[in-house]
């Protein structure tokens, strides 16, 4: 194989892997969140994601690594948002409270989705 062959085949390889990074990224970006957490996950490398009843919630754009956030916590992220709300349920008053705000630390920039 020649060095043009191997070269043009890892660079289609790492743009393939950027175009999808960019378009997942691009889609959370675009949609609106507003759930209460019903289960956390964490991989190796620290990364979280977060489900509720009917949507999830994978921090694309946002950075998660160490982060306080516990099940039965509200996320609300408006869509277009460069900000993620974490609330939490103070149980003696029976009202939700701000105890987190993220801000948005992507590979892509959300003013280019």
């Amino acid at each position: 194989m020649s060095f043009k062959k191997v070269f043009i085949f890892f660079s289609l390889f790492f743009c393939a892997i950027f175009f999808w990074i960019y378009i997942n990224a691009r889609k959370e970006n675009r949609n609106d969140y507003q759930f209460v957490i019903t289960e956390i996950n964490e991989n190796v490398k620290g990364n979280i994601t977060v489900d509720g009843v009917e949507k999830k919630f994978n921090f694309a754009n946002f950075n998660s690594y160490k982060i306080d956030i516990q099940k039965d916590d509200s996320l609300v992220k408006k869509a277009f948002s460069k900000k993620v709300y974490i609330y939490r349920k103070d149980k003696k008053i029976d009202k939700y409270n701000l105890v987190l705000l993220l801000n948005e630390s992507g590979t892509f920039p959300i003013d280019w989705q």
